[in-house]
């Protein structure tokens, strides 16, 4: 099949995929739970994203000096860091990356300044209902798909 992928129920969800069904759009997950990591791995591969996932900032760092993801999704705390100062290094490679931000925190546990760092579109909070984080992370793409159209 080479590189044709399966695409889910979303496939046509704000344009994110080339008639052949490849996907265009990429998101890099960093979290240091697996389980987060494997849950937006497959939520995302269904439809046909290129997803990526690593545990800790160093990861990051790598995969973000080779490659610019349309989307970071990236936990609040991470074991080598915190991150928004991964964002912030993250956006001197790429200037244009945004990120959704989660946290199994509260709202007053985050100074506000990190909830309003440059590139942070959105804080995920953690446990979350999937449905939601789909929904959120689709619309955030689409709306990328649309200003590099």
């Amino acid at each position: 099949m080479g590189n044709e992928v399966e695409l889910g129920s979303f496939s046509h969800f704000c344009g994110l995929f080339s008639p052949k069904g490849v996907p265009m759009m990429q998101l890099l997950v960093v979290d240091d739970q697996s389980g987060v990591r494997s849950l937006f791995q497959e939520l995302f591969r269904e439809v046909g994203l290129l997803v990526t996932t690593v545990g800790s900032q160093r990861e990051a760092l790598t995969i973000l000096k080779a490659n610019c993801p349309h989307l970071l999704l990236l936990d609040y705390r991470l074991p080598d860091g915190d991150g928004i100062s991964l964002l912030r290094q993250a956006r001197r490679l790429h200037p244009r990356l945004i990120a959704i931000l989660m946290t199994a925190f509260c709202d007053d546990e985050i100074p506000c300044a990190d909830r309003l760092e440059p590139g942070v579109v959105a804080v995920l909070r953690k446990p979350f209902d999937i449905i939601e984080a789909r929904k959120m992370v689709l619309e955030l793409l689409g709306s990328c798909l649309a200003r590099e159209a």
